[in-house]
């Protein structure tokens, strides 16, 4: 059986043997960065001349071998899910330095501080209490998910514009592009809610990714909570989604802040980790900050 790094040098060496239009491609694994500074195999093919490509992860499919699946099924496997992204990959090259065009893709993410520091070293970015948000574009997007980019320092000098309009056009577009979604949890999530029980609300967006995002949205807290008519507790589920929580219902501050890390250490994913804090929104001053934390910090 093929440990973890000769299975990543076996579909470098046959993978081009089932992709399609195959002629003078190159198959590549490397190791990117993700968010929390996650290491991660990453797939991807072209030709020499072809500087955006899509990549696929391929640890996923270390999985599934080691739970018996055979290597050529892996490798069909691979290679439709390359076409399917392939095919949606349609951004021609010369769009990389057109402005006007990356405009209308800008969006925001927001991400651990301190997990993500040597990375945004390199980036444009803003700090709210503990977490960054972080500058990116679309390269495509369709209803299987979508391909972003980090905005780094060089890129916009290489577009000529500053830091602070590349902000601006990502603020009004994520908040478009990526609506927000406000739901009871059992309308999400298939668990049977005892009559009584605490009343948990999911703040994410229309697509369900990144959605962590939203609850720095232009009045977005600030309307929820006055329909409450009370301040609310924000607990942090992932990168993806937030849990609102009525200050009334909080309970123990303590007993929240030990349920966020005990989620993040057993059941979300360390690149998806957002942070192990609890914060609290008073929407008399519109702001949120760390729960147990000195100071408050003004929204975007």
């Amino acid at each position: 059986m093929l440990n973890e790094k000769e299975f990543y040098d076996y579909v470098k060496r046959h993978i081009l043997e089932y992709v399609g239009d195959a002629e003078k491609k190159t198959a590549r694994v490397q190791k990117l960065f993700k968010n929390n500074q996650v290491v991660m195999a990453a797939l991807s093919i072209g030709r020499e001349e072809e500087h955006l490509q899509p990549v696929l992860y391929l640890e996923p499919y270390y999985q599934r071998y080691c739970r018996g699946r055979d290597l050529t099924e892996i490798l069909e496997q691979i290679s439709c899910a390359y076409e399917e992204c392939n095919l949606g990959f349609a951004l021609e090259e010369e769009r990389l330095t057109d402005y006007s065009y990356i405009r209308n893709y800008l969006f925001y993410r927001v991400v651990h501080y301190e997990k993500n520091r040597d990375l945004l070293e390199v980036c444009p970015h803003d700090r709210v209490e503990d977490l960054a948000v972080t500058y990116r574009w679309i390269a495509y997007r369709n209803r299987d998910g979508m391909a972003s980019a980090l905005i780094r320092k060089y890129d916009l000098e290489m577009w000529g514009i500053d830091a602070e309009q590349m902000k601006k056009e990502a603020r009004r577009n994520t908040e478009k592009m990526f609506p927000a979604v406000i739901k009871r949890i059992e309308n999400i999530v298939p668990v049977r809610i005892e009559e009584g029980r605490i009343p948990l609300y999911v703040l994410s967006n229309s697509d369900y990714m990144n959605g962590a995002s939203a609850m720095l949205y232009d009045k977005i807290l600030y309307d929820f909570a006055e329909r409450m008519e009370q301040n609310l507790y924000v607990l942090p589920s992932s990168i993806h989604e937030v849990i609102l929580l009525r200050e009334e219902d909080a309970g123990d501050i303590s007993e929240l802040s030990w349920m966020v890390k005990d989620t993040n250490r057993r059941v979300v994913n360390p690149e998806e980790i957002l942070s192990d804090h609890v914060y609290y929104y008073d929407r008399r001053e519109d702001r949120i900050r760390i729960a147990d934390g000195p100071g408050w910090t003004g929204m975007l």
